[in-house]
């Protein structure tokens, strides 16, 4: 017997897939508003701390330290082993043709 399909079959995959590229939107948008806060977080940060060197300069007082941040360094993978180019060899310039200069003839 063949199989048969309902016509609702079809709705609900077509409901299914919505619900799974809005979940997947929502994910973006928390993702995007967390990065916001952390840059937000980290602009106040450096405001603060400008703010607070310059009413110690103000004041008479040394400036107090900011600690920076400690970044990680990023280690390039370097290949083993360089597989040496042949030099591209270029095309000598093609010479023009001489131009020769015929005198008229009268006739």
């Amino acid at each position: 017997m063949a199989e048969i399909i309902s016509s609702t079959s079809g709705a609900r995959q077509r409901i299914q897939d919505l619900r799974e590229r809005k979940k997947l939107a929502r994910q973006v948008e928390i993702a995007l508003a967390e990065k916001e806060a952390e840059e937000a977080a980290e602009k106040k940060r450096k405001s603060d701390a400008r703010i607070a060197a310059k009413l110690a300069r103000i004041a008479g007082e040394s400036a107090p330290v900011e600690e920076e941040p400690v970044v990680e360094e990023v280690q390039q993978e370097t290949p083993e082993e360089t597989p040496e180019e042949e030099p591209v060899m270029k095309k000598p310039a093609k010479k023009a043709a001489k131009k020769t200069h015929y005198p008229e003839e009268d006739s």
